[in-house]
């Protein structure tokens, strides 16, 4: 079974983290995050609990308090033992955790399959009769408690199985239309564009794809910050961060740019022929006729 993390609800006061079956989404409790915190470790000691919630508290001694209040009162209804300064969880307070898990998971499925738009739930809606279905298997109760609460019958998902035949049927159809209008974008040749990673081989990749198209030059475009950077590396003519480069610069200027270290909101354009490569800290994105941009993908 997959898992993954949920947290408490920080009304509880125990905002902590624990692992759970996928798309189990449990509110808990002060008293039942600490039941599971000491399910997870065994006799765990007072203070190795008071460690994990402390941080959740505005002062020390808040965190004493309702750690000792809910230990308490876990201890006398039974869903905790204390040995020494060490705690263990009961059967009777497995028993608790266990039982809302089976509530919520069941009231969570409930509320999916009544939902208007469960048909864009559908990922989750089969994950959840998954869950309750190889759940139910190897226990008596949940198979007794989903039969008894469930308020969806097998001809709901039937019509929801049907109506996601339909939806699939119409989008395959939705797709060769759009296969055929992509093919007849490309022979009008409307703009495209593809990413490469800002290395060394997309240097000699665009190096190259220049070299095409019989070009002296190439323009830059930049802000007036990273136009000092370039001015002091290169012979820019051009006082203002609008100037042009001559073709036997371009690999050296792109290295440059590449390990430059640019912030967030700088953006570098570079210009030739009917080709834009807009350069920022994270991206390196090429846009022009898709002839010439697959011919580009494909070097």
């Amino acid at each position: 079974m997959q898992n993954l993390f949920i947290k408490a609800l920080p009304k509880t006061g125990f905002a902590r983290t624990f692992l759970f079956p996928k798309n189990l989404v449990i509110n808990m409790t002060a008293r039942n995050a600490i039941l599971l915190m000491v399910k997870q470790s065994p006799g765990i000691t007072y203070n190795s609990l008071l460690g994990k919630t402390a941080s959740d508290f505005g002062s020390i001694n808040s965190a004493r308090a309702s750690l000792s209040r809910t230990l308490k009162d876990a201890v006398s209804f039974g869903l905790l033992k204390k040995q020494d300064n060490s705690f263990f969880i009961t059967d009777k307070g497995n028993s608790s955790i266990s039982f809302e898990m089976k509530n919520k998971l069941l009231m969570k499925l409930n509320a999916s399959l009544s939902s208007p738009k469960k048909i864009s739930e559908l990922d989750s809606i089969v994950e959840q009769l998954h869950t309750v279905i190889e759940r139910s298997k190897n226990d008596a109760d949940l198979l007794r408690d989903a039969r008894a609460s469930a308020t969806f019958n097998i001809s709901d998902l039937n019509k929801l199985n049907s109506f996601t035949n339909q939806k699939i049927k119409h989008l395959s159809y939705l797709s060769k239309i759009l296969s055929k209008q992509i093919d007849s974008l490309k022979e009008l040749k409307f703009n495209d564009s593809v990413s490469l990673s800002k290395d060394e081989g997309s240097v000699k990749k665009i190096s190259v794809f220049f070299s095409s198209f019989g070009l002296n030059e190439f323009f830059v475009e930049c802000s007036e910050t990273v136009f000092e950077k370039i001015s002091q590396k290169f012979l820019v003519k051009s006082k203002k961060p609008n100037f042009s480069l001559k073709k036997q610069f371009l690999s050296d200027f792109l290295s440059f740019i590449f390990y430059s270290d640019l912030t967030q909101t700088e953006l570098i354009k570079v210009y030739f022929a009917s080709i834009q490569i807009k350069i920022s800290s994270a991206s390196l994105v090429i846009f022009g006729p898709s002839e010439e941009i697959e011919k580009l993908a494909k070097s």
